[in-house]
Formats: structure tokens, C-alpha cells, sequence
């Protein structure tokens, strides 16, 4: 199941969907600071893992949140940053 966050905070509310890859950075589209805090949010991952751009999946957590979200490649996840 992936899951996706309607962020309500945005007006207007948007839809979000989580993408991470195998070395456990996690980010969202559409991709932004404010999006990626709503996103660990929803995740219930603490600020803690936050890095600039990204969040990291606590290594404990990993099986759980790939369950949740699309698994892309790295490269994907520097495009989604990028894309800002």
C-alpha cells in the first residue's frame, strides 16, 4: 500500500505522495521543506531525522516505512530535490 497525505496545511489542501530509496532518505511530491515536515508528520518520524533536504528512515523503522511508500533509486530522490 502506498500511502498519500492530503496536507491541509496548504490552501489549497494538496495531495502528497512519499518516495524513498535504499539508503534510507525519504522525501515527498510535490517536493518542499513544509511538505517533507508534514510528511514525517504523517510517518511519525521525529524531527531528529531531518537533513537539509531530506529525512532519514530510522533503521528500525526501514521495512515499515517501504511498505508505505514508492521505492525509487537514489538518483530519483537528488531529482525530486532538484526539481524545487
Amino acid at each position: 500500500m502506498i500511502l498519500t497525505n492530503i496536507n491541509i496545511r496548504m490552501n489549497p489542501p494538496i495531495k502528497l505522495t512519499y518516495y524513498c530509496d535504499n539508503s534510507r532518505h525519504l522525501v515527498c511530491k510535490p517536493y518542499s521543506i513544509d511538505n517533507l515536515h508534514s510528511m514525517a508528520e504523517d510517518l511519525n518520524i521525529k524531527k531528529c531525522w531531518f537533513h537539509n533536504n531530506h529525512y532519514d528512515i530510522p533503521l528500525r523503522r526501514i521495512d515499515e516505512i517501504k511498505s508505505l511508500v514508492s521505492v525509487v533509486s537514489s538518483k530519483e530522490i537528488v531529482n525530486i530535490i532538484k526539481a524545487l
